[in-house]
């Protein structure tokens, strides 16, 4: 059912989910799903609501309508109510109206506002919201995700063919996530660290364990996600219970040998393919990563055929040799496999 949601979607379904739970909801609303829409996508919310206050208020009122019951376990089934299924359905023919590929928070919003008699509904509406009002500022701002056989789309394509190349023979692992809002495709690169020569068929040190079991935390604590938002309740419970049990393996761990908790990981490479932005847009989420402690960011611009790299020390520089280059561990695009 969620194979065409973006990740912020499901994530926004996710949240819903977690909301229900804290009211004691034995079903997913219309109100939670509200919240988790808030709470996933902080741009779209401060893009129609315009400020923070009005997100707060519209939590508050949301409580002050919930009848208070006890909260339930976050492991139990909460099936989406006839209200959010209608919502869910909603969403996917705005997305299907404006010949969007992926389903995403701004289809999620539009649903809402179509389900008109829901308390959601009425919430933003009390702020100015209405469907035609919304959905031409989406339509305008938004335009339909690149045909097959176009720049941006063959683009993606050739960038995920060098990246299953690259993991495949090792050393690094990409996570790729695409923004439908604004046809953005960004893909996070960290390094794997590989055992030396002296170390294989040893114990790892430590701090070396500390840091696989944290790397196997961190894909389990995805999978619970994927299999909430999947409603697949049953896997969620399993991959939960294994993640109790690395999280006990790792306060062991710290306890033993006096670890302190290590810093969060960083990509050392970003690469972006972007389309139809304002520099201003891009630029920032640049500053972002350069900042958040990533070594470059690649932004490759499909449609002039046009690459750049960005650096704490360099800053913005047009790719001018044909080649984009990092150092450790050694990776190499050439963009005419991207490009051409």
């Amino acid at each position: 059912m969620f194979e065409r949601y973006t990740e912020k979607a499901r994530r926004t379904i996710f949240f819903a989910r977690h909301e229900a739970s804290q009211f004691g909801s034995p079903y997913i609303e219309t109100d939670c799903l509200l919240l988790g829409l808030l709470r996933e996508d902080k741009a779209l919310a401060n893009r129609f609501l315009r400020s923070h206050a009005a997100v707060e208020s519209i939590r508050k009122q949301i409580e002050g309508h919930t009848a208070p019951r006890e909260k339930l376990s976050t492991s139990l089934d909460l099936p989406l109510s006839h209200e959010c299924k209608r919502v869910l359905a909603y969403g996917a023919e705005e997305a299907k109206r404006l010949e969007h590929k992926h389903i995403g928070t701004e289809h999620l919003l539009l649903g809402l506002l179509r389900e008109k008699n829901c308390f959601a509904a009425q919430l933003l509406g009390e702020r100015g919201l209405t469907l035609d009002s919304v959905r031409e500022q989406v339509q305008q701002s938004e335009a339909p995700v690149a045909q097959e056989g176009g720049s941006a789309s063959f683009a993606r394509a050739r960038l995920d063919q060098w990246l299953a190349e690259r993991e495949a023979r090792g050393g690094i692992r990409a996570v790729k996530q695409e923004r439908v809002a604004n046809r953005t495709t960004h893909v996070a690169i960290y390094a794997v660290d590989q055992p030396k020569e002296s170390e294989k068929g040893q114990d790892l040190a430590p701090a070396e364990k500390l840091a696989q079991i944290q790397q196997r935390i961190d894909f389990i604590v995805e999978r619970v996600e994927l299999a909430i938002v999947s409603h697949e309740f049953d896997k969620a419970r399993y991959y939960s219970d294994e993640e109790r049990k690395e999280r006990e393996n790792l306060r062991a761990l710290r306890e033993q040998f006096n670890l302190e908790e290590p810093p969060p990981r960083v990509p050392l490479l970003c690469i972006e393919i972007i389309c139809d932005e304002r520099f201003s847009e891009v630029q920032k989420r640049c500053d972002d990563c350069i900042a958040g402690g990533v070594t470059q960011v690649w932004l490759l611009d499909p449609d002039f055929k046009r690459a750049y790299t960005v650096t704490k020390t360099e800053g913005l520089r047009e790719c001018k040799g044909g080649i984009l280059q990092i150092a450790n561990p050694p990776l190499e695009m050439d963009l005419r496999m991207i490009f051409d």
